[in-house]
This record gives C-alpha cells, structure tokens and sequence, in this order.
C-alpha cells in the first residue's frame, strides 16, 4: 500500500489517527475491499515511520469503529460495511462519526492555510 503517503507533520491529528484514516479511506474506497487483509503491523510501521504502539492504535481505532477485526496471530481483516453488519441505529451512529471525521479534517486544512498566510 506504498500509494497511501506518508504522515504529516503539520496535521494537527495524532499519528495513529492519520494511519487510521488513511486505512479508512482505502476501506470506503473499495481499495481495501471486505474479507482483504490489512498490511501487517510490521509494513504499517515503516511505512509510516512510527512506533508498533502507533500502528497498533491505528488498527485498535478502526476496530473500535467495526471497520476491521483482528485475528490473534493472523493478522487484521477488513469487515463487511458496517452498516451491513448492524443494526439501523449502529449504521447511522457510524455515519455521524465519519461525518464529524471530515468535518475535523476539513477544519484543519482551513487552520492549515490560516497558519500559512
């Protein structure tokens, strides 16, 4: 997944959230599709250049938001959309937090270019 870039210093995200994001990205995307295994942790940390620690919280985070499950000793797999998966009340709780996910993201790229002025 070397298209997925590296992080950026000047996003105002913690490292495992911009990791997150990028893996929820290629997710919705249809790059990483349902069943598709993610990089392993090893790949996510020199990729990214950060701690397992980091990695691991990214991949925590996205099973945390029911995009991914994870397999002792197999590796973390892509889930079926979660709102596929659970019920109406899930589905739209997850569609409020990507939403709020964009709106922050946007917020900070307008910070971003507030700040380079």
């Amino acid at each position: 997944m070397s298209d997925m870039g590296k992080l950026d210093p000047d996003d105002a995200r913690p490292p495992y959230r911009q990791i997150a994001d990028d893996l929820r990205a290629a997710i919705e995307s249809g790059k990483l599709k349902a069943g598709a295994q993610l990089p392993a942790l090893a790949s996510l940390t020199s990729e990214y250049e950060v701690s397992v620690g980091t990695a691991k919280s990214a991949v925590a985070a996205l099973r945390d938001a029911g995009l991914v499950v994870t397999r002792q000793g197999k590796g973390s797999y892509v889930r079926t959309r979660p709102d596929d998966a659970r019920g109406d009340d899930a589905g739209e709780l997850e569609q409020l937090r990507r939403t709020v996910a964009a709106l922050a993201a946007r917020v900070d790229a307008v910070e971003r270019q507030l700040a380079d002025r």
